[in-house]
């Protein structure tokens, strides 16, 4: 591999997975601790990988800004809203 694009283009779906397992716990799988760097890196892999291979909507963190059914108001609403309570 050359490049950190290599890296990420060789990383499997199941890779990925236990990468933000890692992530989320703290910990490898044989129990060893995830260090900040180590987070860090893991979490820019997770992200270039998920841009590159997985559709926008199935990204982590993906917030969908359309519209809600819980009935949730939308951004032009509560900035209103704001610009009302600062007056």
């Amino acid at each position: 591999m050359n490049s950190l694009e290599d890296l990420i283009a060789s990383l499997t779906p199941e890779m990925v997975v236990g990468l933000k397992q890692a992530v989320a716990l703290g910990r490898f799988p044989d129990g060893r601790e995830v260090s900040a760097q180590q987070r860090d890196w893991m979490l820019e892999a997770i992200i270039r990988y998920e841009e590159s291979f997985v559709p926008e909507t199935e990204r982590t963190g993906y917030v969908d800004r359309g519209n809600s059914e819980c009935g949730l108001p939308d951004d032009a609403l509560i900035a209103t809203t704001r610009r009302q309570q600062n007056d």
